[in-house]
C-alpha cells in the first residue's frame, strides 16, 4: 500500500469530501481540496515530473515553497510516480514548485488520467539527512489515526513529521487536514472551531488532541 493507493481508495469511498484545507495567514488566502480535485492534481503532476523532467521510480525532486498547497499536490503527484522527496539541503535534481503560478501553468495542460507507471511500495518516497523512508514505510509510520480525523498543522511540508500529519495520516485515517502557512497563534482556536477540526500537529490549542507524527 501506498499514499497514492490510498488516495485513490478514498476517491472510490467518496471523491467529493474535503480533503485539504489550506491557509496562509500572511495574505489571508483559503484554499480547499476535494478528494476528487487532489486526485487530479497528483496525477497531472505526476505526468509531469514523467513526460517533461523524465523522472520516476529511483528519482527525486526537492520543495520550494514548503507549506503550500500546491506543494501538498506536487508531493502527492512525485509519489503517485514513485518520485521520492527530498529532504536533504540542495540534494534533489529537481525543485517544484518553485513559483506556484508558474507551476500551475505547466500542470494544468496535462492528462487528468495518470499516463505515468504508477509508483510501487518498494519506491523510496522520501530522503532524509537520517535515511530514506519507502512509500509503504510512510504508511506504515502514520500508525492507526482515528477514523475521520481532520487535523490542524502548522508543520512545514519539508519534514518527515510534516507530511504525515498533513498527507499521510489523513489518508490513513479517511479524514482531512487543514494545513496553515505563516500561522497566526492567536486565530488558530478560532479556525479549529470554524474548520470543525479534530486533532493539531506543530502548535497546541486548548481541547484539541495533540497529534504526534
Amino acid at each position: 500500500m501506498t499514499p497514492a493507493d490510498l488516495l485513490q481508495s478514498e476517491l472510490r469511498r467518496d471523491g467529493s469530501r474535503p480533503l485539504l484545507t489550506w491557509y496562509d495567514d500572511s495574505t489571508g488566502e483559503r484554499v480547499e481540496l476535494s478528494v476528487a480535485t487532489a486526485a487530479n492534481w497528483a496525477a497531472k503532476t505526476a505526468n509531469l515530473l514523467a513526460d517533461e523532467h523524465d523522472l520516476g521510480p529511483g528519482d527525486s525532486l526537492a520543495l520550494d515553497p514548503t507549506t503550500h498547497w500546491l506543494t501538498a499536490v506536487v508531493v502527492l503527484g512525485a509519489w503517485t510516480a514513485g518520485v521520492a522527496v527530498d529532504l536533504r539541503k540542495d540534494a534533489a535534481e529537481v525543485s517544484l514548485p518553485v513559483e506556484p503560478a508558474q507551476f500551475m501553468r505547466v500542470v494544468l495542460p496535462q492528462p487528468d488520467a495518470l499516463l505515468a507507471p504508477p509508483g510501487s511500495p518498494t519506491d523510496i518516497g522520501v530522503h532524509t539527512a537520517d535515511g530514506s523512508l519507502s512509500l509503504e514505510a510512510l504508511v506504515r509510520a502514520a500508525g492507526s489515526p482515528p477514523a475521520g480525523m481532520r487535523v490542524m498543522t502548522t508543520l512545514r511540508l519539508d519534514v518527515v513529521d510534516g507530511l504525515l500529519a498533513a498527507l499521510v495520516m489523513p489518508l490513513v485515517a479517511g479524514g482531512s487536514c487543514v494545513l496553515v502557512a505563516s500561522a497566526d497563534p492567536d486565530r488558530l482556536a478560532s479556525r479549529a472551531d470554524t474548520e470543525r477540526v479534530t486533532h493539531i500537529a506543530g502548535a497546541e490549542v486548548p481541547g484539541l488532541l495533540v497529534l504526534n507524527p
